[in-house]
């Protein structure tokens, strides 16, 4: 399989992973801080899913240009990638629920979005991101001379 190939198999295979770890902590930080991850009673149904959807394209995309642009021979872990994306899904969870309560009154947009900023549902998404995306970074080096499937020491003397 061709490195592209797989690296951008491995960013979608993550942002999954980046998806259900998001959804995970907001529901454990929802029950131990016993209060709702979108706290605003005019920001509808819609805010949250589309806070976590902004938050994982932010991901995705930047999972994805870093594996199309990828040099064959580089092997790193660019952590200031990592730390960008992750701030960026941060952003992108703020903006995601802000747009929601943007549309039904454009004045609320910013205090909703401050009020975000400094929760910590939004910094679970940007820590959450953190994590993920070294995670591809490091699995995607480490799987940089490799052919088919990982063997066991004894089975790499048979071939």
């Amino acid at each position: 399989m061709d490195l592209r190939r797989y690296a951008a198999t491995l960013a979608v295979f993550a942002t999954g992973l980046y998806v259900a770890m998001l959804i995970a902590a907001l529901g454990v930080l929802s029950v131990v801080l016993a209060r709702d991850p979108i706290d605003d009673k005019d920001a509808g149904i819609f805010a949250g899913p589309i806070a976590c959807a902004l938050a994982a394209a932010v991901v995705l995309t930047g999972l994805l240009v870093r594996a199309l642009k990828r040099n064959v021979r580089r092997r790193d872990v660019a952590i200031g990638t990592a730390v960008l994306l992750g701030v960026g899904a941060y952003v992108g969870y703020a903006v995601g629920g802000g747009f929601v309560v943007g549309v039904a009154d454009p004045y609320r947009f910013l205090p909703f979005v401050v009020e975000q900023l400094i929760g910590p549902f939004s910094v679970a998404a940007g820590i959450l991101a953190l994590i993920v995306v070294l995670l591809d970074m490091i699995v995607l080096s480490a799987r940089m001379d490799e052919r088919g499937r990982p063997r066991w020491p004894w089975e790499k003397s048979e071939r």
